[in-house]
């Protein structure tokens, strides 16, 4: 077991680490970006890494307070869904979920299993994971970000 100076020491290690792991790549659009924080310029939707003792996962969470307008979010990727898996591949699609403030939002997510941010033999697996979903994500994000920008308005 981990204590939780430990465990907090670890993440911020890794994904500092992961930062400077994904400095060599620029965007689609050749602009550098903080690829952990990735900026998708739209409330409420955000790209989310996670990793822990035994998975890793990349997410895009829909979070709005309202739930209609959430669902609203959801619908428009749905109707994207084959134009998003053309580029990022097949990911598990959430209407109904819970984040981790216990918040109501809606994901869409992709996640290996058998990789520990603990155990830095593992760390390559899970930053080519990253980058790979998050390079794939980006040539789909430029496409179509401007749709999520108008239900914003």
């Amino acid at each position: 077991m981990y204590s939780k100076q430990e465990v907090k020491k670890t993440r911020e290690l890794f994904y500092t680490s992961f930062g400077k792991y994904m400095g060599k790549n620029k965007s689609i659009h050749g602009k550098r970006i903080k690829w952990v924080n990735y900026p998708t310029h739209v409330r409420h939707i955000y790209v989310r890494l996670f990793s822990n003792s035994k998975m890793a996962k990349i997410y895009i969470e829909l979070q709005h307070k309202d739930d209609e307008i959430r669902s609203l979010y959801f619908e428009q990727f749905k109707q994207l869904k084959s134009a998003f898996e053309n580029c990022v591949g097949s990911w598990i699609w959430i209407e109904y979920a819970q984040n981790e403030l216990n918040q109501s939002s809606s994901r869409i997510e992709k996640e290996i299993q058998n990789v520990n941010i603990f155990d830095k033999n593992t760390w390559s697996v899970i930053f080519h994971f990253f980058e790979e979903n998050l390079i794939k994500f980006d040539a789909f994000w430029i496409d179509f970000k401007d749709l999520f920008k108008q239900l914003d308005d």
